[in-house]
């Protein structure tokens, strides 16, 4: 069995195609083993385990609740398109983006 162990950066994602997403990023406060903490999960709401039923976000919950994780808040920063300086664009999770232009620069 694989652990995620404390002090790691998880990524939680889901969805696949057009309905594919990162949910947030987390640190790991405790070790633990993921499947492990799910299959718990599933025997106290087996419903989920029916196809189009799993509450994601309850589960990340319930790891939250146990102490496992810590949600951390991120931005984003695209560096370049094709090595040019004015693609550069940072996005903070919660507002508007910003360029090199909005900067004055040219």
């Amino acid at each position: 069995m694989s652990e995620a162990k404390a002090g790691t950066l998880l990524s939680v994602e889901a969805g696949c195609y057009s309905d594919y997403r990162v949910t947030g990023f987390f640190v790991v406060l405790k070790t633990f083993d993921p499947v492990l903490e799910l299959k718990e999960y599933l025997v106290a709401h087996p419903k989920q385990l029916e196809t189009y039923s799993f509450e994601e976000d309850e589960f990340l919950a319930a790891l939250l609740a146990k102490g496992l994780l810590l949600e951390i808040q991120y931005g984003r920063m695209h560096m370049c398109d094709y090595s040019r300086a004015s693609e550069f664009l940072w996005t903070p999770i919660e507002g508007k983006a910003s360029s090199l232009s909005d900067a004055g620069e040219q």
